[in-house]
């Protein structure tokens, strides 16, 4: 007895009732209302079938997949082959397909406290779309900087967000990277920028605070930008315990001894932790009988110790915590 002969159509209606009542609606789910209806409108008119028959639709099925011509799918020639054919509305069946996904670029050209300065005038309901595309850790920081009252106004929105064109999407970011130009956080400043400021600082020492005022008093959110990125002798309290033995053992007794003059009690208290009780003991005794110093040679002896905290933090050798995290 001959195979029955089914329509393309017919086809992929037997495909898809093949896959049950749980499989199926998920197949339903990514077509649009006219390919869910014809396909639906087949499989009324295909009453019920024979084993043999089923079988025959999906041996064909697997011959297609299986065949030489289908062993690896390389999607951009196909897209382009599509382009070239014309379906029933006139477009190509590639201009059909509409846009893919887009990658927001914004979130790899900055930190998110520099983005709260774009976008913290801008409705909920744009900031849910940028939350949305932001990967997790980044769209939590952010998400911190706001009000109270804003987030749930954003987390709401978000939860209600279903699918946005992938062009609008791509317009926002482009608007956002020319935003992050105009503040000079762009990738295409390759020189200067705020690290490079904050470096500078850094190894100016006593020189560094009255610096980073006048800058406050010209540009008090680049000043805090800048003072975010520095890393002064205050930031080796937060450095652990076992980070400051391996500042200790590194660096050498005398440089240290001279660092700590005059250096607050807290702070004193943190390097004598991280030494042997004996060791300590010595230490603190020798600290003590050290008198007075010149207060460049303090300086240009905690500037050694701090290149080679910096040394150690690039080494991956200590911790530096930063509020409730931590970062090698």
């Amino acid at each position: 007895m001959a195979a029955k002969k089914f329509s393309a159509t017919e086809k992929a209606a037997i495909i898809v009732a093949s896959l049950g009542e749980d499989l199926a609606p998920q197949v339903f789910g990514k077509m649009n209302h006219e390919e869910v209806g014809k396909i639906g409108r087949s499989m009324r008119s295909l009453g019920r079938l024979e084993l043999t028959e089923i079988e025959h639709v999906l041996t064909e099925f697997l011959q297609i997949l299986q065949s030489p011509q289908t062993k690896t799918i390389d999607a951009k020639s196909f897209i382009e082959k599509m382009s070239k054919k014309v379906g029933k509305n006139g477009e190509t069946l590639a201009d059909s397909f509409g846009p893919g996904e887009y990658t927001m670029r914004v979130f790899d050209r900055c930190k998110p406290e520099v983005l709260y300065r774009i976008v913290s005038l801008d409705k909920p309901q744009t900031l849910a779309l940028i939350l949305s595309h932001a990967p997790s850790p980044f769209a939590a920081q952010l998400l911190k900087i706001f009000p109270e009252k804003m987030r749930i106004e954003v987390l709401l929105r978000m939860a209600r967000l279903q699918e946005v064109d992938p062009l609008l999407i791509q317009e926002l970011d482009d608007h956002l990277v020319r935003e992050l130009d105009k503040l000079g956080h762009g990738n295409s400043q390759k020189i200067g920028g705020i690290k490079k400021v904050a470096d500078i600082l850094n190894a100016m020492n006593q020189e560094a605070p009255e610096l980073l005022s006048k800058l406050s008093e010209r540009n008090p959110n680049l000043a805090e930008d800048i003072q975010s990125e520095m890393f002064t002798f205050e930031d080796l309290m937060k450095i652990d315990v076992k980070g400051i033995g391996e500042i200790v053992k590194t660096v050498k007794r005398e440089t240290l001894l001279l660092s700590l003059r005059g250096a607050p009690q807290p702070m004193l208290n943190k390097f004598l932790e991280g030494m042997s009780s004996r060791s300590a003991q010595m230490f603190n005794e020798d600290l003590q009988a050290l008198g007075g110093q010149k207060k460049s040679d303090v300086m240009t002896a905690r500037t050694q110790v701090m290149n080679t905290t910096r040394e150690l933090i690039e080494a991956g050798k200590i911790l530096i915590a930063n509020g409730s995290e931590q970062y090698v």
